[in-house]
Parts: structure tokens; C-alpha cells; sequence
């Protein structure tokens, strides 16, 4: 009976303490990059949002030095992606490609739709945003990068509804990929013989 009195005063005193903790950069830092104490951190700043969302924008710039960046970056897009957070769209546009786990997987597009979403946090939060997401990933599209990047957001694309723009945007890219196809056959062609 003592120990069970225990871990429930341990319990509260932690849930007590949660919005005492988050009240600095570095502390909300810590929860967000840990798994275990990632929602309790959303939550919070739910319910504070507007005196929050500040302080989590603030952390995309810079990691506290004794935080890992990696762990950082997945609780800030699955935060952002939670609370809907627009201005963060900047951010999660420039970590599209960022993975869940920080294995190598070589073949994550040829996973489910939801395992997709559940490996790529920045993906899950702008589809989760919304339309705003889309527009503005659609914008993000020829300054991609990297293949990977460019898939991204094409998947982001096509998984966000109401966005009439987005079947010209979707037709254009498949046209795209349908001549680079068509050269790519054809060079095979002319390189065998």
C-alpha cells in the first residue's frame, strides 16, 4: 500500500510539475524530443497555445545544446502537425524527408499510406494542417532538392482534399514523369545496342 502511495504522489507531482517544467525552451526541448513525454508536452501547449506556440516555433532555429536535434525535430512536427500550426510550414517543408526512427530504410515508399505517414512526422503534420500545406508545399516543389523531397510532397499533395489547384499541380508532375519515362526507355534502348 506504501508503494502504491508512493508512485501515485511521484505520478501527480510529475503531471503538477509539467507546465512548471515547460516553461523555458530548453524544458520543453526535453519533453518534446522524448517519446514518452511528447504528448504531455502537446497537451500543454494546447492548452496554452497562444503563449506557446511562440516558444515552440523558436526551437526550430536552434536545439538546446544537451537535446538531440533528431528527436527534437520529430517532437516539433508531431507538435506542429497536432496543434495545425501554419507558421510552422516552413519548417516542415524544409524537413520533409526527416524519418521517425533514424534507421536506414531503403524502400519507405512502397509502404502502406499510413506507414508512410507514421515514418515522415513533418509529412503527417502538413497533411494534418491542411490546405494551407498543400499550397504551399505545391509552391516548395521545383526548389526541391532531392527525388526524395520532390515525393514528399507529392504525397502531401494528393493526400490533402479541397485544394482545387492541386489536380493541375498533380497532372503536371505525372507528365513530367511520364516523359522522363519515355527518355529513360528509349536512352535503354540506345545504350544496350
Amino acid at each position: 500500500m506504501v508503494k502504491g502511495s508512493i508512485v501515485a504522489i511521484v505520478s501527480f507531482l510529475h503531471a503538477a510539475s509539467l507546465p512548471l517544467l515547460a516553461q523555458s525552451e530548453p524544458d520543453l526541448s526535453r519533453l518534446l524530443a522524448n517519446e514518452g513525454g511528447r504528448e504531455k508536452a502537446i497537451s500543454f501547449v494546447a492548452s496554452s497555445r497562444a503563449e506557446r506556440i511562440p516558444l515552440l516555433l523558436n526551437l526550430t532555429k536552434t536545439a538546446p545544446p544537451d537535446v538531440d536535434e533528431h528527436d527534437l525535430h520529430v517532437g516539433l512536427a508531431d507538435a506542429f502537425g497536432a496543434l495545425k500550426v501554419t507558421d510552422a510550414i516552413p519548417f516542415l517543408l524544409l524537413n520533409i524527408t526527416l524519418r521517425r526512427d533514424a534507421f536506414i530504410d531503403l524502400r519507405p515508399w512502397f509502404k502502406t499510406t499510413q506507414a508512410i505517414e507514421q515514418s515522415f512526422p513533418s509529412v503527417a503534420a502538413l497533411i494534418l494542417i491542411g490546405p494551407t500545406a498543400s499550397r504551399a508545399a505545391m509552391r516548395a516543389y521545383d526548389q526541391a532538392t532531392t527525388p526524395e523531397e520532390r515525393l514528399a510532397i507529392v504525397f502531401v499533395v494528393s493526400r490533402i482534399r479541397s485544394v482545387p489547384e492541386a489536380k493541375n499541380f498533380l497532372s503536371t508532375v505525372a507528365g513530367r514523369a511520364d516523359l522522363e519515362r519515355s527518355f529513360a526507355q528509349e536512352g535503354m534502348k540506345t545504350v544496350i545496342q
